[in-house]
């Protein structure tokens, strides 16, 4: 096992990203977000595009997965955009991630054999990177693993996806993270809407290896939205 890797076993990885359509888009906000984490105990980050992780890594000494998202005029139910490409990898690990993430689900739109190239040619050019799967089924993590290529499961996009949709669950996908474990060696980390601490308890016990925190931690405008959403239910507005 790489010794990045090692590092977050039995850890916690804080997601440290915002979008353009958000106050919080910058890469200045993401490096004073990412040492706000770090103070908080933090074991690893995640951010997104070349010049947020270049600013966290510079402004934090803990790992950092990166991943570079891609966004298409589709829904993002059917498309690929969590580093999609080699040339998007390429990118985030020359800006300076100790892991790489990408998207290793199985779509209509990429079959598996392509995934399976683009991770085999990811691993010839950066033998030295572990790569993060995140995907949203255990058919895709079986096959993720079997590919030789990967370091990490994540559930990333368990609920995400346009086969998963409809069971997505309003927590972590806990029955998902047990299917993992008994069906794959690898570590297996729980991401995906761990809102509380009793969520990712939930998801300990399920057997995940890591856990990573995203919207709960670092997307103020939706922690807002559930407060003033639970505030209007008490009263019937």
């Amino acid at each position: 096992m790489h010794k990045i890797v090692e590092k977050l076993l039995n850890g916690v990885v804080i997601s440290c990203q915002a979008y353009e359509d958000t106050p919080l888009y910058g890469s200045q906000y993401m490096a004073a977000m990412a040492k706000c984490a770090q103070m908080g105990g933090a074991d690893g980050l995640r951010a997104c595009w070349p010049q947020d992780i270049r600013a966290v890594k510079e402004a934090c000494d803990i790992p950092v997965i990166g991943i570079n998202k891609k966004f298409g005029d589709g829904d993002p139910l059917d498309e690929i955009f969590i580093t999609p490409s080699f040339e998007s990898a390429k990118e985030v690990i020359e800006a300076g991630c100790n892991i790489l993430a990408l998207d290793c689900t199985i779509r209509d739109c990429r079959p598996f054999e392509e995934l399976e190239e683009l991770l085999h040619q990811i691993r010839e050019a950066y033998p030295e990177v572990p790569i993060m799967a995140d995907l949203a089924t255990l058919e895709e993590a079986v096959k993720a693993e079997k590919t030789g290529c990967i370091d990490i499961i994540s559930t990333t996009l368990a609920g995400y996806t346009r086969n998963t949709c409809a069971g997505k669950t309003e927590g972590p996908d806990t029955e998902l993270i047990k299917e993992i474990k008994k069906a794959c060696t690898l570590p297996v980390n729980a991401e995906g809407r761990i809102w509380e601490l009793k969520d990712l308890k939930l998801a300990l016990e399920a057997g995940a290896d890591m856990i990573s925190i995203g919207s709960a931690v670092s997307r103020p405008h939706l922690i807002t939205e559930r407060f003033v959403d639970c505030n209007k239910k008490y009263y019937n507005r």
